[in-house]
């Protein structure tokens, strides 16, 4: 019982200087180590313009013709859901056919 009066005393005593080292400011991010600046990079060279002959004329563009227009496509709606029937004949409701030969059901979600 000695030993955990002694335990909480102690950590009682260092809480303080806990709670004041989570308050403190970061120190600076360059006061461990010097600031280095990297040099300036000399200014890319502009490529030189030839002046063009002005005897030379321009080669004629063909005229762009404007690319036809493609027809919309024509929505077609899915076909109208037809009944679906269990193993016994009787009709279906939960069932839900998703594609040829397969079916939904929407109880259990399972496709059969």
């Amino acid at each position: 019982m000695k030993l955990k009066g002694y335990l909480a005393l102690v950590v009682l005593a260092a809480l303080p200087a806990f709670a004041q080292a989570q308050l403190a400011q970061p120190p600076a991010p360059t006061a461990t180590r010097p600031v280095t600046l990297q040099a300036p990079s000399p200014p890319a060279s502009a490529p030189r313009e030839t002046p063009q002959d002005p005897a030379r004329p321009e080669p004629s563009r063909p005229p762009n013709k404007p690319k036809p227009v493609p027809k919309p496509k024509l929505v077609v709606p899915p076909p109208p859901a037809r009944p679906i029937y269990d193993s016994k004949g009787q009709l279906a409701p939960h069932m839900r056919q998703t594609s040829p030969g397969r079916v939904l059901d929407t109880r259990t979600n399972r496709y059969y």
